[in-house]
């Protein structure tokens, strides 16, 4: 009895973690990957983790995703720097964009993540509309996909969040879509009554609620409740 009311327990606990933020304006992380496109930074909070890396696709978002170089910019935060607009780009180019080839920055987190909320800033006045998808996989290469290979990828619905119409200040985007391992986060796509105007911003934070239970913990909470109900059912 002792041993399954344990179990409810620290399934309990596990639901009531605590929300945690990487922020990507006081430090570089660790840098891996390629260089110059298909770098990555990790950021680490505690035990919790996220790789960031970029990438991108030309305007009419045909073909497959490019590698980009990630950026990060002392006190501003991440952003990205495409094949077209070369290594170490310069103003306005040097954050994602989606001026003429549309920049797309991916989180991968070390276990899945509900993400809660992403905080980003233009770099002088600016649209800032963004466009983000919420994915669950393994060994996903976005090189080897298009726009159109997400869905089997293991990524869930586009998701629009449209700003004010050329701003200086930061903007902070409530992310739906559940849970998962991947976020997949760019500048506005075209289509679905986006405006015409170029979008440009450079990524400040991420905030994730890590209460995601594993599939395991789901199951010793399950025995756990089984267990109590069939003790329950002895004693009477």
């Amino acid at each position: 009895m002792r041993i399954l009311t344990g179990l409810v327990c620290a399934f309990a606990l596990t639901a009531g973690a605590t929300p945690v933020t990487f922020d990507f304006t006081t430090s570089g992380g660790t840098v891996g990957g390629g260089s110059p496109f298909g770098d990555t930074r990790t950021y680490t909070n505690g035990i919790y983790s996220v790789t960031a890396s970029s990438f991108s696709l030309p305007g009419n978002l045909a073909g497959n995703f490019t590698t980009a170089q990630l950026n990060q910019f002392g006190g501003l935060g991440l952003a990205s720097c495409n094949q077209n607009e070369g290594a170490s780009c310069g103003p306005p180019d040097h954050q994602v964009d989606n001026d003429v080839s549309i920049d797309f920055v991916l989180f991968k987190f070390n276990t899945p993540v509900d993400p809660i909320n992403i905080k980003f800033q233009p770099f002088g006045t600016h649209d800032t509309d963004v466009t983000y998808w919420i994915g669950n996989g393994a060994g996903l290469n976005l090189s080897s996909i298009g726009l159109s290979g997400l869905a089997g990828a293991g990524f869930g619905a586009r998701t629009d969040s449209d700003g004010p119409i050329l701003t200086d200040t930061s903007r902070t985007v409530l992310l739906g879509g559940g849970a998962g391992n991947y976020l997949l986060f760019a500048a506005r796509l075209p289509g679905n009554n986006a405006d015409s105007s170029a979008d440009y911003f450079k990524i400040r934070s991420l905030s994730v609620d890590t209460a995601v239970p594993e599939p395991a913990t789901f199951g010793l909470a399950g025995l756990a409740l089984v267990g109590l109900g069939l003790l329950r059912k002895a004693r009477k």
